[in-house]
């Protein structure tokens, strides 16, 4: 069995047709999704984009993995996808956007994760491509004239550049059993498409959801500052924002370069190669007046779009069954027929990739730390936990405010009902979870604090928290059971 994932920055599910609304025009996504299975209870690790891919190429919580937040390298000890599958005898390959060394945005330029030399194409590299002059134009071009003027023609473009490396590398790579992960950082900003894409898009087509610009009474006093911040805009006078149009046309420009990637491993090896597909994390886009990601649990940036075609599993399927990204790494170990050691946070989804109406997991737990870790101009320190079931959510806000919405009734988290007392024991019950999975995998900001909340008893406030690190099996190639000992 080999593996394609492909993976984009900053889209949540919205910016998908499969998902609900085709006149987003992403033709091959939503074909993708008719030919496999459509996750709607899938969530990232955290709205944020280290810590995100953190979660994906670790199995580890990225609290754990010890990028918890932008800007900040996993732990040296933390074995990452590409070493992992390597050991096991997979060629892992690697193009671009990673995010993931602790560097500037655009990355380092050296290959990481254990994946091979020589399909490596991070943001630094792309840069270095282009050449100074066009590289000092990126992310500056404000219309399709500017795009054209300074050279961006599709063949420029980073998305199309880390696809072609991708396809080339279907194409050399033979019968040997691989990895493949192909990573856009596009739609992200700066949005550089082909200029007749920013020509092109309608945002008549764009619906406007029922929690833009809605009262945020109820929530935090960090996010009702961002949303004081933004200010007010109406609808129609949003639509025509430049950053939006561009965002989603980026969009749309980014599925055709997915598209070419699904084909050639369709036409290459479509018998023996799954693909997954997701988002790191999403975008507010104005949904209760918020932008961006960051300190906020919501739909928007935290349940992602999530799509696995699997050789002669369901087509057309859409599965209900809650997902974290946590949990690649453990399904691609049991389709692979590799024991998943313990040490990992995730499960696999496999039951539900064979049968979408399976239940995999209860519960999924979403973080959040701060923004970067050279950056507190933008929201600081401010410690977050939640805990969903797919039916309710529960947000830990660690210094004020805690947050619980019934999704299943209030599916744009509209009203925080933390005090509502017809809630109590579905809110101390996911409260009773949250602590246990802390707990569990010994969080790193884990403390008694997280019990200690205004709206029920609280837990005791101890110095020495009971019981230690019990021995956790990684992987045989790990020293010391995976590095961890008992303390």
């Amino acid at each position: 069995m080999n593996f394609v994932i492909v993976m984009v920055d900053t889209q949540n599910k919205s910016m998908v047709g499969a998902y609900g609304n085709p006149k987003v025009d992403t033709p091959n996504l939503d074909k993708l999704a008719q030919e496999g299975i459509r996750f709607e209870r899938a969530y990232t690790t955290c709205p944020l984009c280290t810590p995100a891919r953190a979660g994906i190429f670790t199995g580890l919580y990225p609290q754990l993995a010890g990028a918890y937040c932008n800007n900040i390298a996993p732990h040296r000890h933390v074995d990452l996808m590409g070493t992992i599958f390597r050991h096991y005898g997979f060629r892992s390959v690697y193009t671009g956007k990673w995010h993931l060394d602790g560097s500037a945005y655009f990355g380092n330029g050296q290959t990481e994760g254990g994946f091979e030399e020589g399909w490596w194409y991070d943001g630094k590299c792309y840069l270095e491509d282009i050449g100074k002059d066009m590289r000092e134009k990126y992310g500056r071009c404000q219309t399709a004239e500017e795009l054209k003027e300074n050279g961006f023609t599709e063949e420029n473009i980073w998305g199309h550049r880390v696809a072609d490396r991708a396809i080339k590398f279907l194409k050399k790579v033979g019968q040997e059993p691989f990895v493949l992960v192909t990573s856009f950082d596009e739609p992200h900003q700066p949005h550089v498409t082909p200029p007749e894409y920013w020509q092109k898009f309608d945002m008549n087509n764009v619906p406007r959801r029922p929690n833009f610009q809605a009262p945020i009474d109820g929530k935090t006093q960090i996010l009702q500052i961002q949303r004081e911040q933004n200010g007010e805009i109406e609808w129609e006078e949003f639509k025509k924002d430049n950053y939006l149009i561009q965002f989603f046309s980026c969009n749309s420009y980014i599925d055709r370069e997915i598209g070419r990637v699904v084909d050639a491993v369709d036409e290459l090896h479509g018998e023996d190669t799954v693909i997954i597909y997701l988002s790191d994390h999403g975008d507010q886009l104005r949904s209760h007046g918020l932008r961006s990601k960051g300190p906020m649990m919501y739909e928007e940036t935290c349940n992602v779009p999530f799509i696995v075609k699997y050789p002669g599993g369901p087509k057309g399927a859409v599965s209900q069954s809650l997902v974290s990204s946590l949990d690649i790494i453990p399904t691609m170990l049991d389709m692979a027929g590799i024991e998943i050691p313990e040490l990992l946070n995730g499960v696999s989804i496999l039951p539900a990739i064979r049968e979408p109406e399976k239940k995999v997991r209860d519960h999924a737990m979403i973080s959040f730390t701060r923004f970067a870790i050279n950056a507190d101009g933008v929201g600081a320190f401010y410690p977050v936990r939640a805990m969903t079931d797919g039916h309710y959510k529960l947000i830990i806000n660690l210094l004020e405010t805690d947050e619980l919405y019934d999704l299943e009734e209030d599916p744009y988290e509209m009203k925080n009902v933390i005090y509502d007392r017809r809630y109590a024991e579905v809110r101390d019950n996911l409260h009773d979870k949250l602590l246990e999975e802390m707990d569990r995998v010994r969080d790193t900001f884990r403390s008694p604090r997280w019990g200690i909340r205004d709206w029920r008893k609280p837990r005791k406030l101890l110095y020495s928290l009971p019981g230690g690190r019990n021995l956790v099996r990684g992987f045989p190639f790990q020293p010391i059971i995976g590095g961890y000992e008992k303390f």
